[in-house]
């Protein structure tokens, strides 16, 4: 169980044992990359679906895992699709400050950071936050042993 001799560092395979054995107390947050931008600069929304599906998909193997997650992503992806506005404007400072918001709001145990974490902004901000209040940060990847796609 996270200490607060061992909260707000990533985790390693050692001390990631005992987080496992207690892994379906709390609550986590699931940080993944959403935002695709082209080589263009212009945004992809084919890549925001691919991001999704996939943040769908690795959300369903955590809670199999025994993880209590929330995921942003699976929550927020079908409003920002629905609403003409967002698309049309690229929205994405909006969810932002909601996700931040909802960290800031919610009693956390930990977050969870997706394979290619430190390729976004939203997870990088999520990422400080947690550290910052001496929160656990966990690897998907250590809790998965899923290899990198």
């Amino acid at each position: 169980m996270p200490t607060s001799k061992n909260r707000g560092k990533i985790y390693s395979d050692e001390n990631l044992i005992q987080i496992l054995k207690d892994r379906t107390k709390g609550l986590y947050y699931f940080a993944h990359p959403y935002t695709c931008v082209g080589k263009d600069g212009k945004y992809v929304p084919e890549g925001e679906e691919a991001n999704f599906r996939l943040c769908s998909y690795r959300a369903g193997r955590l809670l199999l895992k025994g993880y209590n997650i929330y995921a942003p992503i699976c929550h927020t992806h079908p409003i920002h699709r629905a609403t003409p506005k967002f698309l049309a404007t690229h929205e994405h400072e909006l969810w932002y400050q909601l996700d931040m918001d909802f960290i800031a709001r919610t009693d956390f145990t930990g977050i969870i950071l997706a394979p290619d974490w430190e390729l976004s902004v939203g997870c990088i901000m999520e990422k400080e936050w947690f550290m910052k209040h001496n929160k656990p940060v966990l690897l998907y990847s250590h809790i998965t042993k899923e290899e990198p796609l």
